[in-house]
């Protein structure tokens, strides 16, 4: 019976890592996959997880404050490791709502269901792109590896020191998002700032020409064309900064394990 109850305490302490970090981090924090989809994958992951892992959890906290000083610490670290992963998706968004508004699409907004916030057809395109290269790449099975690690180099512990340095940490990681979105579609708003320019320019130099009925059309055939070509040397970009997630995410469990 006391086999039963450790095994089963233990398996609790695994689903709550588990879960807060899957919850926040992509693509399992979407809310295009339906709930009970993500509570059965933690639920089985953590039940597979939990004989490996049994060695490197501490004993189930005997009080209801050391229990919930535990929950927030874990809510913290997956929320802090969540974010990281965040930057990168959130920097194609920006990209491709900042492409769509000068081609055009910008008064074509919807309602996104992951952010529950405008966002555009091309921005959309853009974060399925982005998810499918961290699929391609195994970056699900890194996130797992990670999640296994945490357990041997970030025990669990219901210790509540908020850590030292981490708002200046995932501060400092924002400008990545502003990078990544500049990076991903410079050309292509470059490209299109100059055909507004020689359009504002023809305007000028022959009045009679209905600039808002060619312009419309003009700049969305051009501005897909060029997101077109620069799809081909998207790829390794978004790779490239995928994989230099590696060190802030390194960096987010050090300020957990000291």
């Amino acid at each position: 019976m006391d086999n039963v109850i450790l095994a089963w305490q233990n398996f609790v302490l695994v689903t709550l890592r588990t879960g807060f970090l899957l919850f926040f981090c992509p693509p399992w924090d979407s809310r295009l996959i339906p709930l009970p989809v993500r509570v059965f994958s933690v639920l089985g992951l953590a039940l597979a997880l939990t004989p490996l892992v049994a060695p490197f959890l501490p004993p189930f906290p005997v009080s209801g404050g050391a229990l919930l000083a535990l929950v927030v610490r874990e809510f913290l670290l997956g929320l802090a490791l969540g974010l990281v992963f965040r930057l990168v998706f959130a920097g194609v968004q920006m990209a491709g709502n900042l492409a769509a508004t000068q081609m055009g699409f910008g008064m074509a907004t919807l309602i996104d269901p992951q952010s529950q916030a405008q966002s555009t057809v091309l921005a959309e395109l853009l974060l399925l792109v982005t998810t499918l290269l961290f699929l391609t790449m195994d970056g699900h099975h890194a996130l797992l590896r990670l999640l296994v690690r945490g357990f041997q180099e970030v025990p669990l512990s219901p210790s509540l020191n908020f850590p030292e340095g981490l708002v200046a940490l995932i501060t400092g990681l924002g400008r990545l998002m502003f990078q990544l979105g500049v990076q991903v579609l410079a050309p292509v708003l470059a490209l299109l700032f100059l055909t507004q320019l020689a359009i504002g320019m023809v305007a000028r130099a022959v009045p009679q020409i209905q600039v808002m009925t060619v312009g419309f059309p003009l700049t969305i055939a051009l501005g897909l064309f060029f997101l077109a070509a620069t799809l081909v040397a998207l790829g390794p970009v978004l790779v490239d900064h995928l994989a230099a997630l590696k060190t802030p995410l390194e960096q987010v469990m050090g300020l957990f394990r000291n």
